[in-house]
C-alpha cells in the first residue's frame, strides 16, 4: 500500500476492495465511537489485506492462481501427514508452535486431541484449507480428463483420497456436507447427466450419507449451541450496530455479557455484521450478489475460453459455504488464501459486464416494442 501510494498509482475500486474499504472504515468508526483504541489492530491488518489484495491484483493471473493451488494441496498433504504424530508434537509446546499444532503464545493445549488439527491449531481452519486444496485439485482432475491425461488424472485420484481422508479426520461436520457438495460440482462440469443420476441416488440414501458424517452424535447439540451464539452475536449487533466491535471487541464483549470464552459468531454473515456494523455488512452482501452474478454471467456466457472456470467455480463457493456454520475467515491463515483467490477471480472477470449481454438484449427489444407499440397508440388516437 505505502509502494502504491508512494508512487501515485491509481487504484482501480473493484467489490474486493470496496469490501475490504469498508471494514478498514468501520474498525476506525468502532475505535473511536467504543474509545477502545486497541481496536486499531484489526485497523492495521485490513490494511495488510488491502495491500495483499492490491499487490495480487497485478499480478499475473495464471502465475499466481497456479502458485496458490499447488502451495495449498501440498499445505493440505502436510496436515495429513502430521496426524499419526499429532499426538506426540502436543507434547512439546515449542514442538507444536513449529508444526502448527498449536497457536503460538497458547499456554495450554489438549495432548488427548482425537480430531486432525493440520499446521492451523483448530481442526475447523484446517477443514477449510483442506477443502480449498480439494477444490483446485478437482479442477487439475476436470483437465486431465478433458486432455485424455490418464496416468496424471489416476496420481491426482489418489491425492484427492488423501485430502477427502482427512477431510474426515478433521471431524467437521460442515467439511462433511460441503464435500459432497463440492463433488456434486465436480461431476456436473463433468458430466451433467451423472451429476443427476448422483443427486437422485444421494436423495434416495440421505439416511445413509448421514451415518457417514462425522461426529453425528453431536450433531443436534451442535446445531443448538450454534443457534444460541447467533442468537447472541445478532444481540451484540444491535447494540452497536453502525460500526459494530470488531474481533477484538466481540470476544470481550461476549465473555462479559454470557460468561462463555467464543472467538467469534460462527457464521460469516452475522459474524461480519456483529465485528464490522451494518457498514461492512452491507457491504459484504453486495460483494457477494455481484460474484455470484459474475459466476453465471460467465458459465452461462458463450466465451470459448473459460480456462480457469473450473478452479473458480470449485473453489469460491467454499468461502460461503464454510461460512454458513463457521466463520473461517476470522483466520488469517484462511483469509489470506481467500484474498488472494478473490483478487484473482476479480482480475480474471475484470472484463466481464456487471449485466449479462442476453439481459441487455432482452431489455433493448423490449424498449424498442414498448415505443413501437406507443407509437401506433397515439397514431390510433
Amino acid at each position: 500500500m505505502h509502494i502504491t501510494l508512494k508512487e501515485g498509482r491509481k487504484v482501480q475500486i473493484t467489490p474486493g476492495l470496496f469490501l475490504l474499504g469498508s471494514l478498514f472504515l468501520s474498525t476506525i468508526g468502532s475505535a473511536l465511537f467504543n474509545k477502545d483504541y486497541s481496536y486499531f489492530l484489526i485497523s492495521a491488518l485490513l490494511l495488510s489485506y488491502m495491500g495483499l489484495y492490491v499487490k495480487m491484483k497485478n499480478k499475473n493471473v495464471q502465475k499466481t492462481l497456479s502458485s496458490i493451488k499447488w502451495i495449498t494441496i501440498w499445505g493440505g498433504l502436510y496436515f495429513y501427514a502430521l496426524y499419526p504424530v499429532q499426538k506426540l508434537f502436543m507434547k512439546n509446546m515449542y514442538v507444536s508452535y513449529l508444526t502448527g499444532t498449536a497457536l503460538i503464545g497458547q499456554t495450554e493445549i489438549q495432548q488427548d486431541y482425537e480430531r486432525l488439527m493440520g499446521a492451523s491449531y483448530n481442526p475447523n481452519l484446517s477443514v477449510a484449507l483442506l477443502l480449498f486444496g480439494l477444490s483446485f485439485l478437482l479442477g487439475e482432475c476436470l483437465k486431465n480428463i478433458k486432455s485424455a491425461s490418464y496416468k496424471k488424472l489416476a496420481l491426482q485420484v489418489i491425492v484427492v483420497g488423501m485430502l477427502v481422508h482427512a477431510i474426515f479426520l478433521t471431524g467437521s461436520k460442515a467439511g462433511f456436507g460441503i464435500l459432497i457438495v463440492i463433488f456434486t460440482l465436480f461431476i456436473f462440469r463433468w458430466n451433467r447427466y451423472y451429476a443427476l443420476f448422483l443427486a437422485s441416488i444421494m436423495l434416495i440414501n440421505i439416511h445413509f450419507i448421514l451415518e457417514l458424517m462425522p461426529r453425528k452424535a453431536r450433531l443436534f447439540a451442535s446445531a443448538d449451541m450454534r443457534k444460541v451464539i447467533w442468537e447472541r452475536s445478532i444481540h451484540l449487533w444491535q447494540e452497536h450496530s453502525l460500526f459494530g466491535i470488531t474481533p477484538i471487541g466481540f470476544h470481550r464483549e461476549y465473555m462479559n455479557l454470557y460468561h462463555d470464552n467464543i472467538p467469534h459468531a460462527h457464521n460469516m454473515v452475522i459474524g461480519i455484521f456483529t465485528e464490522y456494523g451494518s457498514l461492512g455488512g452491507v457491504a459484504l452482501l453486495i460483494v457477494i450478489s455481484i460474484h455470484v452474478y459474475k459466476m453465471l454471467s460467465l458459465y452461462l456466457s458463450n466465451v470459448a475460453s473459460k480456462k480457469h472456470l473450473d478452479t473458480f467455480l470449485l473453489s469460491l463457493p467454499i468461502i460461503l459455504l464454510t461460512g454458513v456454520f463457521d466463520y473461517v475467515l476470522y483466520s488469517p491463515q484462511v483469509a489470506l488464501i481467500a484474498i488472494i483467490l478473490l483478487a484473482t477471480w476479480e482480475k480474471y472477470t475484470a472484463r466481464l459486464n456487471l449485466v449479462h449481454p442476453r439481459i441487455l438484449s432482452f431489455v433493448r427489444k423490449w424498449n424498442v416494442d414498448l415505443t413501437v407499440k406507443h407509437g401506433k397508440k397515439k397514431e390510433y388516437l
